[in-house]
């Protein structure tokens, strides 16, 4: 018995209004004919489908199946890419049409039964068309091709013949700037998020979306998520929802959980306050589960304790009781997300009650440099130093070193953080003495004392940062004799 399928409706008006565009346009097919630009049995086919009614299109097309998808992928084939672009908008609305219009799919069925004869087919035509320059081209192809992987997807022997490379493709465009990533064109983002959720459903393509590229192509669904929170009840919020339905698909696997936090620890943030702020009560169910998962789905407990110390440190705790006090939580009128906001209050209330210790925050900071701070009190507290100072001799002056590194780590050049570390590293030294001096003066070969050196000759004129590094090396130099 074969697996029921229903191919994706993509919800855009945007789309719905080009296609009609396209399919109002008059092709000179002769003319391409004697150009050469396509066969005259290709250009003869295509004009008497043009000619028909849906239904006679429907008819012509179910009775001459294999002359139909043999002539349309030929055309794919034929057509070069920034070529005669009003001719493969054409063909592609056609395809687009016919996957999702035909009833028993006997059209999609067709072309996925290529692959008995080239195992290129039927992705191979489609994909080298994601190379062109127009993003409507882009968006039918991608459409087409997601429609096909995702029925294939549906059979063991179809979804074992699909090459990743196409997948990872197909994920590289969905995750460009001229689609999730293209603030300036929220149609082309509404488009592309779509047909990226209906992938990751697929558990064999989610694990590709894993394993190839995850941090690169998540940028754009976190810079979208970061707009969201600045402004989270401005226009396109069915947009923000469907970005966050993606990462919510996302957050059901500990690996990719564990790379989100790692990498892009303000996420954490961005959802509370989405959940907080938004009039939309899907918005914070899904922001809500997300958080959930960030913490129930790990792959350790000490992963699980650094999303809970990151939510902690953002006020998580605060927030979740705030939200369990609104009224879809109080009267259980939203049973899913009153239980995701008692797991979510449970969880954070048990590692409170065990004495979260201002240590711990200040290893959630180290471990996330991005959220370095002077909000935090460690960095400014004379008790918190003489308390913990000790502690950062441990496994050879690892956390000392780590706060080197992050001085010396371009991805957080700011001067900010720069000034923060410098401020905690005069604390230490004036608590740890002689030893402490010999592992900054010597590490590196001296690369380290070099570079807090040369933030006094900082040409951005960034006085804090001068300052913070001459009182620095004045405690090196004074602690060397």
């Amino acid at each position: 018995m074969a697996t029921e399928f229903t191919p994706l409706v993509i919800d855009s008006g945007f789309l719905s209004d080009s296609k009609k565009i396209i399919r109002d346009r008059i092709i000179p097919w002769e003319g391409l004919s004697r150009s050469g630009v396509v066969s005259e049995d290709d250009a003869s086919y295509i004009k008497v489908l043009e000619k028909q009614s849906p239904e006679n299109k429907k008819s012509t097309v179910l009775s001459q199946l294999d002359l139909c998808t043999n002539t349309i992928l030929n055309l794919l084939n034929k057509l070069e890419v920034n070529e005669k672009d009003d001719v493969l908008k054409n063909v592609l609305t056609l395809i687009n049409d016919l996957l999702l219009e035909l009833p028993g799919q006997e059209f999609l069925d067709s072309l996925l039964a290529l692959s008995d004869v080239d195992s290129s087919l039927p992705y191979v035509p489609f994909l080298k068309h994601l190379d062109n320059n127009d993003g409507l081209i882009k968006s039918l192809a991608l459409y087409n091709l997601i429609i096909l992987l995702s029925k294939a997807s549906k059979n063991p022997k179809s979804a074992a013949k699909i090459d990743k490379e196409v997948l990872i493709k197909i994920f590289d465009v969905l995750s460009s700037e001229q689609f999730i990533g293209n603030v300036s064109e929220s149609n082309f983002q509404l488009i592309s998020i779509q047909l990226l959720q209906e992938l990751l459903i697929v558990k064999q393509f989610k694990q590709i979306y894993q394993d190839s590229n995850l941090v690169s192509n998540f940028k754009s669904i976190n810079q979208l998520i970061s707009n969201s929170a600045k402004y989270p009840n401005a226009t396109g919020l069915q947009l923000s929802y469907n970005i966050l339905l993606s990462l919510w698909i996302l957050s059901f696997s500990a690996p990719i959980n564990k790379t989100l936090v790692h990498n892009f620890p303000e996420l954490i943030n961005n959802l509370l306050v989405i959940a907080k702020d938004s009039i939309m009560v899907k918005i914070v169910r899904v922001s809500v589960g997300i958080l959930k998962n960030f913490v129930s789905v790990t792959s350790s407990s000490q992963e699980q304790f650094k999303t809970i110390k990151i939510l902690l440190f953002h006020e998580g705790l605060p927030t979740i009781n705030i939200l369990k006090g609104r009224k879809f939580a109080s009267n259980e009128s939203d049973e899913e997300l009153a239980n995701d906001l008692v797991y979510l209050s449970d969880v954070l209330n048990e590692i409170v009650a065990e004495k979260l210790t201002s240590f711990d925050e200040y290893l959630t900071e180290l471990e996330n440099p991005n959220l370095l701070s002077f909000s935090s009190p460690t960095h400014k507290s004379t008790e918190f130093w003489l308390e913990n100072s000790h502690k950062f001799k441990d496994s050879s002056y690892k956390l000392v070193k780590r706060i080197l590194e992050i001085l010396a780590s371009p991805d957080f050049d700011t001067a900010t953080i720069k000034v923060i570390l410098l401020n905690d590293l005069q604390f230490l030294i004036k608590n740890l003495g002689n030893d402490l001096v010999n592992v900054i003066s010597t590490e590196k070969d001296g690369a380290y004392k070099l570079l807090i050196m040369s933030y006094l000759d900082n040409n951005k004129g960034d006085n804090d940062l001068k300052y913070e590094a001459l009182k620095t090396i004045q405690l090196l130099v004074g602690r060397s004799f």
